[in-house]
């Protein structure tokens, strides 16, 4: 929600400060006198507040508004944090192959609930197959997933892979024209010096030619100058 008190209107760093120390447990009054000191904050007053500095009102109703949804903020990143976490531990203990694990461990109930089966269909064994079956079918899921997406990378690795021999060969075969002459002066018949390239720059613009550019036009630099071919 968006909020336009006094408080509220203060840069985020210092709303973020304030939000750090009402968290460490910091009192009204030193609080006032802390925030209302800062330049920014008289800054921010005089324009918006007529210069009224912030209230022992203003900083309760933040405390209750503003500091409680940064507090909800703070929590759910932690427990983000916390989720990466287990998820990095997770993938590292088995290998990013969490789906497989769990449908062994699926693997494993069935053959146990199977294992001490009488033959007799009662409602206790129907009940463990329910839940059994339930726990299948989120599995089929997950790996269903899991498999969609191991797919995506290797069609992802085939086209780099294509793309790169793609290009090695066309780096290949232009190496081979270089080494045909003909080849290589259609490749360098454009080819200008600097100072002609300078020059005929200043011409398309109509600036006036500067005098090395004037010496140069009495046949020294005029014509288009080849590269080696070797």
């Amino acid at each position: 929600m968006a909020r336009n008190g006094k408080i509220a209107r203060l840069p985020r760093k210092i709303r973020d400060e304030l939000n750090r120390r009402l968290q460490d447990g910091g009192q009204g009054v030193p609080l006032l006198a802390w925030l209302n000191g800062l330049p920014q904050v008289r800054q921010v007053l005089a324009k918006d507040f007529g210069a009224s500095a912030i209230s022992k009102q203003n900083l309760c109703e933040w405390r209750a508004g503003g500091f409680a949804e940064w507090q909800a903020r703070q929590e759910a990143l932690d427990q983000a944090r916390e989720l990466a976490a287990d998820a990095g531990d997770i993938t590292a203990v088995t290998d990013g192959r969490l789906t497989d694990h769990l449908a062994t461990v699926l693997a494993v109930r069935y053959a146990s609930a199977l294992s001490g089966w009488n033959g007799e269909v009662t409602d206790e064994f129907r009940k463990k197959l329910r839940a059994l079956r339930g726990l299948c079918q989120d599995i089929v899921e997950l790996r269903r997933g899991d498999h969609s997406g191991a797919r995506l990378k290797m069609e992802q690795d085939r086209l780099d892979d294509s793309r790169a021999k793609t290009e090695g060969e066309v780096v290949a075969h232009f190496q081979r024209w270089l080494k045909n002459s003909g080849v290589r002066d259609l490749v360098c018949q454009d080819y200008v010096s600097p100072k002609e390239r300078e020059r005929r720059l200043h011409e398309i613009f109509g600036l006036a030619a500067q005098p090395s550019e004037a010496a140069g036009s009495n046949g020294n630099e005029s014509n288009p100058v080849k590269p080696n071919p070797t």
